[in-house]
């Protein structure tokens, strides 16, 4: 049998290890959360009982804990199939305070990307939503790999503070698939997928782009819209499906005035599902981003076009890295500096 070599090396603190989290230790896994999450919020992974049902009894997850001295001082996770078929996430990461800034972030993203990497079962995107709170999450993905594809305005619950946290979509390119395919969008948003495709790789610069401008409404009969409600976002736009949640324009419209956070990733490669740009525009929605490789559909490889419907119009403050403030320019949204750090900027985001 051939060993998958690992694609990083570890470089753990003195003392440190990373395995596999066990159902004994739920406890000190829900300390370390209650201990980096602020009182104020009401992050549910504080609670033993939410350890136990979301990251030990889940089949979709797999828990990782840094252990130094015997003591659980963080904690990380992978869930598979988390956005749709194949994929995964590297997400519910929480350091200690007193072990933070010795590079154990860094070392459970590492480890997780490895676990992945070793894999052969696993073909699919890996993926992580950084909150724009948190620049040096941002530095940490970008540094192992990852690239941002979509910038989401008050999306996440508020659990670093009392308001909604932005969040990017942090892609890992190495997962990235270089099949070749049509894309259709509108001409106006051609120069969103281009800059998409040049920064996952020149590999991908062969895929066609083609557009079409002229975009309109389609009726049930024309076009049965399939989207999965789940958790208060619209999930899913694709030409067909057995699960219809919204197939007109006013139940769409319904959907926006309920208030909910939406985000509509359209199967960028179906030509038919131009004629959603225009409507989704017209009642509030915005570009957030073209992902390649995003959506997969009966096992084959689908790229999306993502737009989100904003919870509100109130300028939004973002902490953002050198690369997401470049994801913001590409994307047109309106922002004003309000100061410039060493390593991040931060901006009022209109």
């Amino acid at each position: 049998m051939t060993t998958v070599p690992r694609p990083f090396t570890p470089v753990l603190p003195s003392g440190c290890a990373i395995r596999d989290a066990r159902e004994r230790d739920v406890p000190a896994i829900a300390r370390v959360y209650e201990r980096a999450y602020p009182s104020d919020t009401d992050y549910p992974l504080v609670e033993a009982s939410a350890v136990r049902s979301t990251l030990v009894d889940d089949e979709t997850v797999s828990a990782f804990v840094a252990e130094t001295g015997g003591r659980i001082v963080g904690v990380a996770a992978i869930e598979h199939d988390s956005f749709d078929e194949g994929n995964a996430q590297i997400c519910k990461l929480a350091v200690d305070p007193e072990h933070q800034g010795q590079g154990l972030g860094r070392e459970l993203l590492k480890h997780r990307l490895n676990v992945l990497h070793a894999d052969p079962t696993f073909t699919g995107l890996v993926y992580s939503a950084a909150v724009t709170s948190h620049p040096t999450s941002q530095h940490n993905l970008i540094a192992r790999g990852f690239e941002p594809y979509s910038v989401h305005k008050r999306f996440q619950g508020g659990y670093f503070g009392p308001n909604a946290e932005s969040e990017t979509i942090m892609l890992y390119t190495p997962s990235i698939g270089y099949a070749e395919r049509d894309v259709y969008v509108p001409e106006r948003y051609r120069h969103v997928v281009e800059r998409t495709l040049a920064q996952a790789s020149l590999d991908l610069l062969g895929r066609h782009v083609r557009t079409v401008n002229t975009v309109t409404y389609p009726t049930a009969d024309q076009l049965r819209m399939a989207l999965s409600h789940e958790a208060g976002f619209l999930w899913e736009v694709t030409p067909e499906g057995s699960e219809s949640w919204a197939e007109t324009k006013s139940e769409l419209l319904t959907a926006v005035r309920d208030g909910e956070r939406l985000m509509v990733p359209i199967d960028a490669n179906a030509r038919q599902l131009l004629a959603l740009y225009e409507p989704l525009e017209r009642v509030g929605f915005y570009p957030a981003g073209f992902i390649p490789d995003w959506l997969t559909r009966d096992g084959e490889t689908r790229d999306a076009f993502v737009f989100q419907h904003p919870p509100d119009e109130t300028a939004t403050t973002m902490h953002v890295v050198d690369e997401v403030k470049a994801l913001l320019d590409v994307l047109d949204l309106s922002y004003r500096v309000v100061a410039e750090h060493d390593r991040y900027w931060e901006l009022e985001v209109e």
